[in-house]
């Protein structure tokens, strides 16, 4: 056994790890791992990152959740990544549309609740957070794969989101949701074009990250950084990331897109891959995370001084 996974059995057998299950439609779980640290006022003091996948279904951003998981318990070099922050771990939010998804050859991304009015299946849960939630036209065809539901907050998955946000809502210092089929670092906001000063700081972090990652990560392409409203050329009301942006002030809110599944069939088409590219994104995409908990760490150490020196005074 290598000497990484050694320390991770050891890590996992000798930590209290929690676990949060919500029960789904299906019978599948969505499951929350953190990684508390031994004393528990140190625990409560430490910065919380959560990153939370799979909310379109797909196996892409679930994949990559359960990898960073994998690095941040299995190998020692990333034991500082432990020590200074609280990671919380979302690794399948919509269980039973990954399931569903693969049995179904026509792209799927919703969840599977039976609808009792026309018994349509399934809410896009990434269109179901309570915010800005009816200002889009909202789609009302339970048939459509947009469909966001009747009201916010009316799935399973969205209220078990926010109920872990709630939790951690006093030491939050960054959210990421990783979605399937992109390759970008997308900031607030989704449901309008206009940007105000408040973004700032989160855009310019995001830039930040882009500009270190796509100068070593050896992308064929370089990765994307925009509004989630430019992404996607039009407004996508009920967003996770807007939801967390307005209602957590001092989070670090990000749509982290992964894998461009599509793009990479249209580019195989005129030329062939790097063996082991998949790696290199996978790996590149780590990094990513690495350089956002590295601006949380120094925000926090700044914070934290600003105390001490105000106390002192």
């Amino acid at each position: 056994m290598r000497a990484c996974y050694k320390y991770m059995l050891k890590l996992l057998l000798n930590e209290n790890e929690e676990a949060c299950v919500e029960d789904a439609v299906m019978g599948s779980s969505a499951v929350v791992i953190e990684y508390p640290n031994d004393d528990e006022t140190a625990k409560n003091s430490k910065p919380v990152i959560l990153l939370e996948a799979g909310q379109e279904a797909g196996i892409e951003s679930v994949n990559f959740a359960l990898f960073v998981i994998e690095q941040l318990v299995a190998c020692v070099e990333y034991s500082d990544m432990l020590k200074n922050v609280r990671w919380v771990i979302l690794p399948n939010t919509n269980p039973d549309g990954r399931e569903f998804s693969r049995h179904y050859t026509a792209p799927w991304k919703k969840n599977m609740r039976i609808s009792e009015d026309d018994r349509s299946i399934g809410v896009d849960i990434s269109r179901n957070f309570d915010y800005a939630f009816s200002e889009c036209n909202r789609v009302v065809n339970g048939f459509s794969s947009e469909y966001p539901g009747k009201k916010a907050m009316s799935e399973n998955e969205t209220i078990f989101i926010a109920n872990v946000l709630e939790k951690h809502k006093n030491n939050l210092r960054a959210y990421v949701s990783i979605r399937r089929d992109g390759h970008a670092i997308l900031y607030p906001f989704a449901s309008t074009s206009n940007s105000n000063t408040n973004v700032d700081k989160v855009k310019a972090k995001a830039g930040e990250i882009v500009e270190k990652i796509n100068k070593k990560a050896g992308f064929i392409q370089l990765l994307a950084n925009n509004s989630i409203f430019e992404m996607n050329r039009k407004a996508h009301c009920g967003h996770s990331v807007d939801y967390v942006y307005n209602k957590y002030k001092q989070t670090y809110a990000y749509e982290f897109r992964v894998f461009l599944e599509s793009d990479q069939r249209i580019i195989t088409k005129f030329q062939v891959l790097p063996r082991g590219y998949e790696t290199t994104l996978r790996t590149g995409y780590f990094s990513v995370i690495k350089e956002l908990y590295n601006i949380v760490v120094s925000d926090h150490k700044n914070t934290t001084l600003r105390k001490r020196v105000m106390l002192k005074v």
